[in-house]
């Protein structure tokens, strides 16, 4: 790599480290220490709602990174469809929460020929999604306003089996049939993966590669699923609203790259900072290995050569900064 590559590459690096900090301080001066709002990390500094609601209506894929059981976040998420969901222009709900093979249950659930509780019961949500109640309110709305919601998960046994034996273990028939006979794995991507993915005891660096590849291939899966509805509808003024978690949206690697790759469509990447340790848990654990909240240096993030997101959301007391005598 050239000094002048290299140079310009350092320079973006402090750019980045420049917007944040200036979007930081424009958000707390003034607001008291406990202050919230979104972030325009192009731009900088902080953006109304108004004008973040006008930028949204421009493109065809939102897409919203979550913390799966903060509560502050599905409210907000519940409010986001709400407001964008008004246009004339068709939405659709895409969720992580739910599984593709949901679809028949969901067509029932949105026909009003299911309560909530009956369509939960009916695909067994409660057993792979501890949380699922979280995700009422943002149903509720859905089939109120007429909107209509898409799975985007594939087969777990599948992705445990790649985390476990890695990709080469899915033979070709198998990744024929299921549509995965294409998969790209991003270099940079799989590189950021195994900075964010846990090491629990007994596994190495073996597991940690096996298991940044499952999360792509759950990426490609999604991917597809997303571009299958978007061009299965045949219109072109059709609109996603995308929830998952932010792991598979941070700086446009993962999801939105995957769906990129097949549909170049406008796009909006809105990130959702996790809220204190205390409003963090919804009171039902995930079924899965136990979480670990990391802290990745800052350096070790330099490697990535694009913005974070579009937009971030800081909520409530999310940096309960000493107030200045």
């Amino acid at each position: 790599m050239s000094g002048s590559i290299r140079g310009k590459i350092a320079r973006l690096g402090l750019i980045r480290e420049a917007v944040v900090i200036l979007a930081l301080s424009f958000l707390f001066s003034g607001c008291g220490a406990h202050s919230q709002g979104w972030i325009d990390l192009l731009a900088g500094e902080p953006i109304s709602q108004t004008a973040l609601l006008s930028d949204l209506r421009r493109v065809r894929i939102i897409y919203l990174g979550e913390m799966h059981t903060a509560r502050s976040h599905h409210r907000l998420e519940a409010q986001l469809l709400s407001l964008l969901g008004t246009g004339e222009d068709p939405l659709s709900l895409f969720l992580e929460a739910l599984e593709s093979e949901d679809e028949p249950w969901v067509s029932r659930f949105l026909a009003g020929e299911l309560s909530f509780e009956e369509f939960a019961r009916a695909i067994h949500w409660s057993a792979r999604w501890s949380n699922y109640q979280d995700y009422r309110g943002l149903c509720l709305l859905a089939r109120e306003r007429r909107i209509r919601i898409f799975g985007l998960d594939g087969p777990a046994p599948l992705f445990r089996r790649i985390a476990r034996l890695g990709w080469q273990s899915v033979p070709t028939a198998e990744r024929t049939r299921l549509r995965l006979d294409h998969v790209q794995f991003d270099p940079m991507y799989q590189r950021l993966l195994q900075l964010f993915l846990p090491i629990h005891p007994g596994m190495g660096r073996t597991w940690l590669r096996q298991a940044a590849e499952a999360q792509e291939v759950r990426d490609e899966w999604m991917a597809q699923r997303i571009v299958r509805a978007l061009h299965g509808r045949g219109r072109k003024e059709d609109r996603a609203l995308v929830v998952c978690g932010a792991g598979h949206l941070r700086f446009g690697l993962g999801l939105p790259e995957h769906v990129a790759w097949r549909l170049p469509l406008p796009r909006r990447i809105l990130l959702l900072a996790s809220p204190p340790e205390k409003e963090r848990n919804s009171g039902l654990a995930l079924k899965r290995s136990p979480g670990q909240f990391l802290s990745v240096p800052h350096a070790s993030l330099e490697f990535v050569d694009r913005p974070l997101a579009h937009y971030l959301w800081l909520p409530p007391k999310a940096f309960p900064l000493p107030r200045e005598p």
